[in-house]
């Protein structure tokens, strides 16, 4: 197998990272069904897949052909057998949780075909934690993309100790068939590469804002003044999704029992997941949106220059 060979892909769960991978992959022509538990999400899918199509396009990165083109290619599907059909590439994006990742590999892994290559976007957990449950861990690895995937095309090909190295080759080589750039993770590590730095990042802010030492408001602000960022480590927060912020937390603390305010940070982000804001998502995390103070005049006080001719 080659990665031109690489045709139907199979995304399940059709959450944001899965509605991203599923168009990135679309967009340089592979066949791509979308597979989660019912078709209400299926069509909120469809639905935002079209808005990140239409703002690539507004952006001058595709043209409207080639939007239209690559949803055409885009289907959906709650029958398990039917997704996995024929499947050459499978990629996983659903929450981050090792037993709900086991889960769900076991009952798709009777569907599959015996050389599809399979694939997690887990952005924190290790391969091998549930290669097995895949039901051909030699053909399984992660594959973990950024977000905005087209633009930030980034995208980390992280193997575990019993993945053929052809298939790591063979994902290594198609990451740049869909127009990523592949980083290459020669041993397996916690968070990759990437989301070593970003983790330790949102760690710290909020260690700060669980002791009292700064306001949310003031946390964000001195990370966008002196990084020069639009946004700051709770803005962050509130685009990844608060739920997925607590789900990689309480897995950090499960696995370090001494993560620092680990029971104090879970306690912020499961106040703001049962309220609903999510973040972004929902309209609402530690700020409100679609106009988040962070992004309006005055939130930050840029110096720039007065008296340059």
């Amino acid at each position: 197998m080659q990665a031109s060979d690489i045709k139907k892909v199979l995304i399940i769960g059709s959450g944001t990272m899965g509605r991203h991978i599923g168009l990135q992959n679309a967009l340089f022509g592979c066949d791509v069904v979308l597979y989660d538990i019912n078709e209400e999400i299926l069509q909120k899918a469809v639905t935002h897949i079209g808005k990140i199509a239409a703002g690539l396009v507004r952006g001058g990165y595709i043209t409207e052909e080639m939007a239209e083109a690559a949803k055409a290619r885009i289907t959906t599907t709650t029958d398990m057998a039917a997704a996995a059909a024929d499947a050459d590439l499978v990629n996983e994006s659903i929450p981050e949780s090792i037993e709900l990742k086991k889960k769900v590999w076991g009952e798709f892994s009777k569907y599959f075909k015996k050389d599809a290559i399979l694939t997690t976007n887990t952005s924190t957990l290790l391969p091998s934690l549930f290669a097995e449950a895949s039901g051909n861990p030699s053909r399984f690895l992660a594959w973990h993309f950024a977000m905005p995937v087209f633009i930030l095309n980034i995208v980390d090909v992280m193997p575990h100790a019993g993945t053929d190295p052809a298939v790591t080759e063979i994902m290594i080589e198609h990451s740049r068939r869909v127009g990523q750039t592949p980083i290459y993770i020669a041993r397996e590590w916690p968070r990759y590469v990437y989301n070593e730095m970003f983790t330790s990042l949102l760690a710290a802010a909020q260690r700060l804002a669980v002791n009292g030492v700064a306001s949310v408001e003031d946390i964000d602000r001195a990370w966008m003044v002196i990084m020069e960022m639009p946004r700051g480590p709770f803005g962050i927060m509130d685009n990844v999704g608060l739920d997925t912020c607590l789900a990689v937390t309480k897995e950090a603390v499960a696995a370090d029992p001494n993560y620092p305010y680990g029971k104090e940070i879970i306690a912020m982000l499961q106040a703001k997941v049962d309220a609903g804001e999510l973040g972004r998502k929902t309209g609402k995390g530690f700020y409100t949106y679609p106009n988040p103070a962070y992004s309006q005049p005055g939130f930050v006080e840029r110096v720039v220059p007065k008296y340059k001719n």
